[in-house]
Order: C-alpha cells, then sequence, then structure tokens
C-alpha cells in the first residue's frame, strides 16, 4: 500500500530543512509538492516565514506572506510577528506592516507592539515607541513587563533616567509586576548615571521580592562599584554571588581588575587574575588590554612587556588598544626607541594604528625634541586621514 505524506509529516519535514538552515531545501521540498497537488496549511507558511526571517531573507518572507491567500491560506499574527520582529532594524517597514496587517482584520497582540516598541526603542526613537504604546492602549492590549522594560531601556539610552525611574514605578501601580531582566536595567541604568547606591538599593528589594539576581545583574553592580572605586564593596557582592549559586564569569573578573588597577591595588588584581585562571576562566584580548594598561601605569612595564610578547604565542591577536596601550608604556618609561620599533612592527602584523597610536608617538617625539621625526608621523597621520580638522 502506498504511503501518503499527511501535512504534519510535511511540516515537520519543512521544520527540520529550517532549524538546520537549509531554508533553500524547504521552499524548493514545498514547490515540488505544491506542484504535485499536496494542500498546506497555516502552520507550513509559518514554518517557512519564520525560515526565511531567521536566515536575513526578511524580503522573501514578506512576499510570501502577500502570496499566500492565492493558496487559500490567511495570514495570522503569528506571520506578521515573526516579520515585524525580523523587521525592527527598519522600524519604518515594521510600522507599515503592522498598518498593513490591521487593513486585514488581523489584530495585533502584546507581542507585535512589544517588538515594534523595542525596536524603536533601540534606535534611540522614543517618541514613536510612546505612539506605539498609546494605539496598543487605545485597541485595548495591554502592555506587559517585556513592553515596559523595553521603555524603560529606551529611556536609558537617551539619558532620561527620571523618565525610566516613573515606566518602573507606573508598571508596578498597573498591576504588572517587574521581573529580573526590568531590575537589571534598572541597576544598570543607574550605575551607569553614577547612582549605584540607588542600584545597591534595588538590588535589596528584589531579594525581598524573592527574585533571584542574576549573573548580568551582579556583573552590572560590580562593574558600577568599580568604577567609582568602591571595590572592597564589589568584591563583597562578589563573595556573595559565589555563595548564592551564580558563577563570576569574564565579565565580572575584567571589571574587578580593570577597578583595582585604577585603584593602584596592582598586588590584589595579580592575586585575583590567579584566582581567574584557576577557576578556568580564560583572560580574553580585552582583559589582556586591561592588565597590561594596569602594569605600564603601575610602572611594571617590564611584567607588561613579558605578557605582551606571550600573547602571540598563546595564539591571541593583540588589537590596535593592546598596540596603544604598550605605545604609551614605553614612552612613558622613556623608552622611546622600543616604542617606535613596535610603532613600525604593528603594521607587519596586520594591526593599523590609529589616531592614538599616532598621538602618543608624536606627544613622545616632540618632548624628547625629536621635531622632525614629529612632524613626519604628524604629516602620516594627516595622509591617513587621522587627524580632525
Amino acid at each position: 500500500m502506498d504511503f501518503q505524506p499527511n501535512t504534519v509529516t510535511l511540516n515537520t519535514l519543512l521544520k527540520g530543512l529550517c532549524l538546520s538552515f537549509n531554508i533553500h531545501k524547504a521552499l524548493r521540498f514545498h514547490d515540488t509538492l505544491l506542484a504535485h497537488g499536496f494542500q498546506f496549511n497555516q502552520v507550513t507558511y509559518g514554518i517557512l516565514i519564520n525560515g526565511l526571517c531567521k536566515t536575513g531573507h526578511t524580503a522573501d518572507a514578506i512576499q510570501m506572506l502577500r502570496k499566500i491567500p492565492q493558496y487559500g491560506i490567511v495570514p495570522d499574527v503569528i506571520m506578521y510577528n515573526t516579520i515585524i520582529d525580523s523587521l525592527c532594524k527598519d522600524t519604518l517597514e515594521a510600522i507599515d506592516l503592522l498598518n498593513h496587517m490591521m487593513l486585514k482584520n488581523i489584530t495585533p497582540d502584546v507581542f507585535t507592539y512589544t517588538t515594534l516598541i523595542d525596536g524603536l526603542c533601540k534606535e534611540g526613537n522614543i517618541k514613536d515607541a510612546k505612539s506605539v504604546l498609546a494605539i496598543m492602549t487605545k485597541h485595548g492590549v495591554k502592555p506587559d513587563v517585556v513592553t515596559y522594560t523595553s521603555l524603560m531601556d529606551g529611556y536609558y539610552l537617551v539619558n532620561q533616567v527620571d523618565k525610566a525611574k516613573c515606566t518602573f514605578i507606573k508598571m508596578a501601580q498597573r498591576g504588572v509586576a517587574p521581573n529580573v531582566q526590568s531590575y537589571s536595567i534598572m541597576i544598570n541604568g543607574f550605575c551607569k548615571s553614577k547612582l549605584v547606591d540607588d542600584a545597591l538599593n534595588l538590588f535589596e528589594e528584589m531579594g525581598r521580592k524573592n527574585l533571584v539576581p542574576n549573573t548580568v545583574t551582579y556583573n552590572t553592580l560590580i562593574d558600577g562599584l568599580c568604577k567609582l572605586r568602591r571595590i572592597s564593596c564589589a568584591l563583597e557582592l562578589l563573595e556573595k554571588m559565589q555563595d548564592r549559586g551564580q558563577h563570576a564569569d569574564l565579565i565580572t573578573y575584567s571589571s574587578l581588575l580593570d577597578g583595582m588597577f585604577k585603584n593602584q591595588e596592582l598586588d590584589k588584581a595579580l592575586v585575583l587574575l590567579s584566582q581567574m585562571k584557576e577557576r578556568g576562566i580564560i583572560p580574553d584580548i580585552y582583559t589582556y588590554n586591561i592588565i597590561i594598561d594596569g602594569l605600564c601605569k603601575s610602572g611594571r612595564h617590564k611584567i607588561a612587556e613579558e605578557i605582551f610578547h606571550d600573547l602571540s604565542i598563546k595564539g591571541y591577536h593583540p588589537n590596535v588598544r593592546t598596540y596603544s596601550i604598550m605605545i604609551n608604556g614605553l614612552c612613558k618609561e622613556g623608552l622611546l626607541h622600543e616604542a617606535l620599533a613596535l610603532f613600525s612592527k604593528m603594521e607587519d602584523n596586520g594591526c593599523f594604528p590609529d589616531a592614538v597610536t599616532f598621538e602618543t608617538i608624536i606627544r613622545a617625539l616632540f618632548e624628547k625634541d625629536e621635531n622632525d621625526l614629529a612632524e613626519k608621523v604628524l604629516r602620516e597621520m594627516i595622509a591617513r586621514g587621522l587627524l580632525n580638522r
């Protein structure tokens, strides 16, 4: 007896192809079966539209959305949400699609509106985000915790701290309980505004509400404390974090190392670096930049040089900041010849100096009365378009 696959089986196969990023195979499979008279349903086109969006073919997804009514399939809210989510880097087109959706009498849901609000907030376009919120409320769709959290994040992005605070208070007044992400965004906003005590108060409030801070929450607070040179308080928080089963990661340690070096706590920083490595956390080039910079500024340029030279052996690729830090360190030690040698070598290693690198070398040359060479390097900087006139 011949086996006739049903729509569920075909949808499963299509989903498998889409999940393995074989969207073109999925589309060919669909076209072949359609030509043989197979009927597909809403689920099929939801899978294909999602697959197209996930692989960056949003324009093709829109084309499919507009084409499927001829197959007797009515686009649903999920299909529109998928495309709107994908379009949110181009919010004007996303808003057009929202209008198209409403003209087709497909009712946007909280996900639709929130996706748009989040996209607009990420662009710093708070005015239009608030307009979408007003339309949402007018149509009887209640904002949820994700909606309010996106708005708070947007307000912080444009440095409107008071409005973010008001949104946080308003959501609670409207019966929407803030979640860990809401608190993390508020804490991050306070820390960036140097209101670390307010951030700590919110952190304590989370505990009273039985909300468990995640690594992002801890990292944000630790970084905020370190930037204000409150290292002992940051270390207490690290201990608390580990006691509560949250694992410190590279970001945690990088913030602490940066704070310790800037606070002239060199020995503590080196002990922390050893602890970090013992726990299997491998520094990346960003962390090495912090370490090399801290050592250079603490007068330990020999150790800094050793670490710098070991980077290539360990398979790291020093970036322009790494070279600039090292060149600056050598210049500060009066080792101009070595600094110039490294300046020449960096391009041979495929790393091109930026304005900071050039300025460091030019300043050091003028200080050593190497005026002719300083002017030559300055002309090179201008020729490369690195000097703002």
